[in-house]
């Protein structure tokens, strides 16, 4: 049964104030294990579930926008939720500094900018959990450390892929758990916890998108790492929906919209951590809003996708109006599908994903450029030549106006917060 235990935290000699350095009593809370859960939900919450896994399945057969290429969206999805999942945890960058930060990096350089490199970090990690997910092998603990290391090497590479050893808390201060919002399990009780965690996320006893919510819901509610949970557990997001089918081309920027949503967010999965009997309807109901959050999210980052697709088809098309004919399947008709979800590149980076030589890709980059489809910059004390895509970064502008409104360009607003039906 899920519990909340009281821990001692003793004095120690850090932080500036008395009250800092003090000790206390405080409440850690220990979850139930998922496994063997016989969930339920009511009808109009099953009907929410149901109309977000249309949407991502609509999503991932093209047809809102049939002419886009599902690859160069899927890359500008990827990076749209990165983007949105660090922004979550307060590592913000604008699309430029992202950009330049990348080219250094890409050169063999070091990015001075943090923030970007964190972020360009989380791109990787999701990038990887998408690897993972595709993989028909079971998804073992040492994927989960594995999506964690990635994440973590450019900002704390001691603590990457290390499950905690030590109690860590959300909210209060920085040196002791006396005033935190939220306390995790003690470290003793997170192997047990975290091996669950992975059984259920390889099973399949709930729909796909419940299954996603709850392994979020949960990972969180776990908190096995220092630092990089949240970014983590919604890498896990991406894991769930690969791996189950749903989204196997591309995964809605789910993220993208819980940043925008922080305190509706946050609210759910407060609720999700019951203190009732494992198999009890109230363990069930204390979900339901969880999960009406994450349908809701869900229903419309596919949305937004398809907007973001039909965009990109009619910039891709303005493209070819410049360039006039392009042969299909050549060097430059490659590199136009795949600059959505790429809007920096190098001669270099173009040979690699369009699978051409460097000379094709310089040739195909020059005519572009001729076109003003991509500007040539100079970045970093080396004066590096890297070509952007002007378009592609007013794209994600857009974007990030969007994340400075709840309800953005669409008509899907926050779900109004439901309380949680009590068994009669």
């Amino acid at each position: 049964m899920a519990s909340v235990i009281r821990c001692i935290w003793e004095p120690r000699f850090e932080g500036v104030s008395r009250r800092d350095r003090g000790g206390c009593s405080y409440d850690a809370y220990i979850p139930d294990p998922l496994m063997g859960w016989d969930l339920s939900i009511p009808a109009d919450l099953a009907a929410d579930i149901a109309d977000a896994e249309a949407a991502i399945r609509q999503l991932n057969t093209g047809d809102a926008a049939p002419q886009v290429s599902l690859e160069g969206l899927a890359r500008f999805l990827l990076r749209a939720e990165s983007v949105a999942s660090s922004r979550i945890e307060g590592i913000e960058a604008s699309p430029q500094r992202l950009m330049c930060a990348e080219a250094l990096l890409a050169q063999g350089g070091d990015a001075a900018d943090r923030a970007a490199a964190e972020i360009l970090a989380n791109i990787s990690a999701m990038a990887d959990a998408i690897d993972r997910a595709s993989s028909p092998k079971r998804f073992e603990l040492e994927d989960l450390l594995a999506i964690h290391r990635r994440l973590m090497e450019t900002s704390d590479a001691a603590e990457a892929g290390q499950i905690r050893t030590q109690q860590n808390w959300i909210g209060g201060n920085t040196y002791n758990p006396c005033s935190a919002e939220f306390v995790p399990p003690p470290p003793d009780r997170v192997a047990d916890l975290l091996d669950d965690l992975v059984a259920y996320l390889n099973g399949d006893e709930h729909p796909a998108a419940v299954q996603a919510a709850i392994v979020h819901a949960q990972f969180e509610t776990i908190h096995p790492f220092i630092d990089g949970n949240g970014r983590t557990g919604r890498a896990l997001v991406h894991v769930v929906l690969r791996r189950r089918g749903l989204a196997p081309r591309l995964v809605p920027p789910i993220s993208l919209i819980l940043s925008t949503w922080a305190q509706t967010y946050v609210g759910g999965l407060t609720t999700f951590r019951h203190l009732d009997e494992p198999d009890s309807p109230q363990r069930s109901s204390a979900t339901h809003e969880w999960l009406h959050v994450f349908a809701t999210a869900a229903n419309r980052a596919s949305a937004d996708a398809t907007r973001y697709a039909r965009d990109i088809v009619e910039i891709e098309g303005q493209w070819r109006e410049r360039l006039g004919a392009v042969r299909a399947n050549s060097t430059a008709d490659l590199l136009l599908r795949l600059l959505p979800g790429v809007p920096l590149l190098t001669a270099q980076t173009a040979a690699t994903l369009t699978q051409r030589s460097e000379v094709a890709a310089s040739t195909a980059i020059g005519r572009l450029t001729d076109a003003g489809v991509l500007v040539q910059r100079n970045i970093g004390r080396h004066r590096y030549r890297v070509f952007e895509a002007p378009d592609v970064i007013g794209l994600f502008t857009a974007l990030e106006r969007s994340l400075a409104s709840e309800t953005g360009d669409t008509l899907l607003a926050p779900p109004v917060r439901r309380v949680p039906r009590r068994p009669t």
